[in-house]
């Protein structure tokens, strides 16, 4: 067998209970705050998004409101149709124009062509302008097609006005552009466009992320960038094609890309197919998990390096003296029964060395007495031997009375004689201490020859034998101290003709069965309940038997038959009816013989 260091192999088994449990902890660990710390975020960053487009709807929402206002005004549009030269129908334009510049947030400029008289007119902070012209400014006639439009980013128009010193036309808008109908007829009486600061969409936007750490656009449609985190990109279309492929198919959602997190959310506004998005960077995402990480990291480093001192310690404090008892065995291997065992650790290693020391010291003691006492048995055997009967001897001496029975014409006494001869060369054997099932029943047939001989007609044998069973592998002398407990004990011949049945059969599970009943006196209550305590008895402590090497009663054979099939084998005892006595063996053939 290889060699294996106890030591070794408790190093390696201390490090391992340590070492892999403090891994898994770390790694679990690190997955499950990674997840949550992801799904935390994300969850947050949906919520967010989402109250802040619902906010930037709000906002576009009261601008468009506004928009509305020159219908709630009665004569807003009856002035449209009337003279523009009229100073009235003029101021009251300009009335409506400025509550709506004045009275909605961010409002910059407006702007109102009027397509009946062909009069522009531009209402600002600064004082209004009109004039007359064939048709309205370029961007109007792109984007006032529709009912409503907004138009991105831009500079701010000056809606072919020359400008004025105190002009400022170097900052950006959006535009909000309304088609003024003859509700509920369709036809257009003019255009307007409401220029509207980026201040409050700004202003939004910068409350949805960290900057220097997240990243958050506001795009159309067509992906151009109304907000990023850099003034420079507005206007520009964002570079991003599996973005752009998400947003078309879904109105809001997250998922996870190369480098970072992305959330998203449409506005809800026909006027206004606007998308808010975030992107989170995974550096970001995992900033708090990761730390978290590196302290557990840390601890558990600092905890290993303990470990393995500790280990490495207690192993060789261990192993130490069991190395020094190992030394002493081999002294011992060698002859050297009066070795000194010095090992005083105060443990149970110290204890097993002190109690070798004490075994070698009785193992000196003993050896004498033990040569003097095999000395003995030899001496005592020579003798046993010398006074021994021959059973050769015997067996031969049987042979030539048969023989001279023949010759006097007495075959019976022949056919006796070669019965009890067989029976004796069956016990003579006792070389073999298994035979088959056909063996013992053979042998019991020339036993129960002789018992006929003796009982003539008063005795009755009924054999009921499976011929399948006859070759199953059984320990010798099972049955006969079976049946010859009926002659001792059972059998009257005053009460009528003797009866004994033998039979066997191969149980389904491939155990043998073997039955034995008569027809004589029954066992008294008590006895019965005697012999089944004495048979349990047997089982449990074998070393409590004393039945003798000569036995041959029924606990002699119980206990040859649990040795033959390792404690799987059954003897069961019970009075049959009307009397008699009913004996069955069970017995489990070996693994190796089924």
């Amino acid at each position: 067998m290889k060699y294996r260091s106890i030591q070794t192999r408790l190093i390696t088994f201390m490090l391992a209970v340590t070492t892999i449990p403090l891994l898994l902890s770390l790694i679990i660990t690190f997955t499950h705050t990674r997840e949550s710390v992801k799904e935390q975020t994300v969850n947050e960053n949906v919520r967010l998004i989402y109250q802040g487009a619902t906010n930037l709807m709000n906002y576009l929402r009261g601008i468009d409101r506004a928009s509305l206002s020159v219908y709630s005004d009665p004569h807003f549009l009856r002035n449209l149709a009337l003279d523009p030269d009229n100073h009235r129908v003029v101021a009251e334009l300009y009335a409506t124009l400025q509550a709506i510049q004045t009275g909605t947030q961010d409002v910059h400029q407006i702007y109102l062509h009027n397509q009946l008289t062909g009069q522009s007119t531009q209402i600002s902070s600064n004082l209004p302008r009109r004039e007359f012209r064939q048709a309205p400014y370029r961007k109007i006639e792109e984007f006032g097609k529709g009912n409503t439009a907004i138009e991105p980013v831009h500079q701010v128009h000056s809606y072919g006005f020359p400008p004025r010193p105190a002009d400022i036309l170097d900052f950006e808008v959006i535009t909000f552009y309304r088609s003024i109908t003859n509700v509920p007829a369709p036809d257009q009486y003019a255009l307007m466009a409401i220029d509207v600061k980026l201040d409050s969409i700004l202003a939004i936007c910068d409350q949805l992320y960290a900057k220097g750490e997240e990243a958050l656009y506001l795009i159309d449609s067509s992906g151009s960038i109304i907000y990023g985190p850099d003034p420079q990109q507005r206007g520009q279309a964002l570079d991003d094609p599996e973005l752009m492929g998400a947003i078309a198919q879904t109105n809001n959602g997250y998922y996870d890309g190369e480098d970072a997190m992305i959330v998203y959310e449409k506005l809800d506004l026909p006027y206004a197919p606007w998308t808010l998005v975030k992107q989170i960077p995974h550096q970001t995402l995992y900033k708090h998990s990761t730390e978290l990480t590196s302290i557990n990291a840390i601890i558990a480093i600092l905890a290993l390096f303990i470990v393995i001192f500790g280990t490495l310690w207690i192993s060789i404090r261990i192993t130490k003296p069991i190395k020094q008892l190992t030394t002493y065995m081999n002294q011992v291997k060698t002859g050297r029964l009066d070795v000194n065992i010095d090992v005083t650790s105060p443990d149970e290693i110290g204890i097993l060395s002190r109690r070798f020391r004490t075994m070698m010291d009785t193992i000196n003691n003993l050896i004498l007495r033990e040569y003097r006492l095999e000395i003995a048995n030899k001496t005592n055997q020579l003798k046993a031997l010398q006074a021994q009967i021959d059973p050769h001897f015997l067996y031969n001496t049987l042979q030539s009375i048969g023989t001279l029975a023949l010759q006097h014409k007495v075959p019976r006494i022949y056919s006796l004689l070669s019965s009890l001869a067989n029976m004796m060369r069956y016990n003579m054997r006792n070389s073999e201490g298994k035979v088959t099932l056909q063996d013992e029943i053979n042998h019991v047939r020339l036993y129960l020859e002789l018992q006929k001989q003796r009982f003539r007609d008063q005795l009755e044998i009924i054999w009921d034998v499976d011929p399948e069973s006859l070759t199953t592998p059984v320990p010798k002398m099972i049955l006969q101290p079976v049946v010859e407990n009926y002659f001792k004990h059972g059998m009257n011949t005053h009460a009528g003709v003797g009866r004994i049945s033998i039979s066997t059969r191969i149980a389904e599970d491939g155990r043998l069965i073997v039955v034995i009943e008569n027809n004589g006196a029954s066992i008294e209550a008590a006895e019965l309940a005697s012999i089944r305590g004495k048979l349990e008895t047997a089982f449990h402590h074998p070393d409590r038997n004393d039945a003798g090497e000569d036995s041959i009663g029924l606990l002699n054979v119980y206990m040859r038959l649990n040795l033959y099939s390792n404690n799987h084998a059954e003897l069961t005892i019970e009075n049959a009816e009307p009397h008699g006595v009913k004996v069955t063996l069970d017995i489990q053939p070996r693994e190796s013989e089924q």
